[in-house]
């Protein structure tokens, strides 16, 4: 079974039609399962009114981006910010500096991980990237 952890970056760099978009896309169909954080709303929500405020998007764009998002989150599982994601949020990665939402995410992908061994993080993010190899998550 293939397990994907999507991580914010990655499905901003498909919602904006990034460089790397279609390899995002592809990843995301071969996957069986996609799971992810709450946190995960949180961000890109908060991308997205971002955009609009820098004048990257228009705010037709916005409410289709917006939609879009919507339609797609109700397919992934999502893990609540509990206090066992809090633990391992809190400490030291293989790669430092973590900035605290990525620690989250980190987390989070950890706590999926005893679910799912397979599970790989899908993310766009080099310090992620660096982390998510030593910890055994892709």
């Amino acid at each position: 079974m293939t397990v994907i952890y999507l991580e914010t970056s990655a499905l901003l760099t498909w919602l904006f039609g990034e460089p790397d978009a279609s390899q995002i896309i592809n990843t995301i169909n071969g996957a069986d399962l996609i799971v992810t954080s709450e946190l995960l709303r949180i961000e890109t929500m908060r991308a997205l009114k971002r955009a609009l405020h820098e004048k990257l998007i228009s705010p037709e764009q916005l409410e289709t981006l917006i939609q879009t998002f919507r339609d797609y989150i109700k397919t992934c599982f999502r893990m609540s910010i509990d206090e066992s994601v809090v633990a391992g949020a809190t400490v030291d990665f293989p790669a430092e500096p973590v900035r605290s939402l990525d620690a989250i995410h980190l987390s989070t992908a950890l706590e999926y991980k005893k679910l799912y061994p397979e599970l790989e993080m899908l993310t766009t993010d080099a310090r992620l990237k660096q982390n998510k190899a030593s910890l055994g998550l892709g």
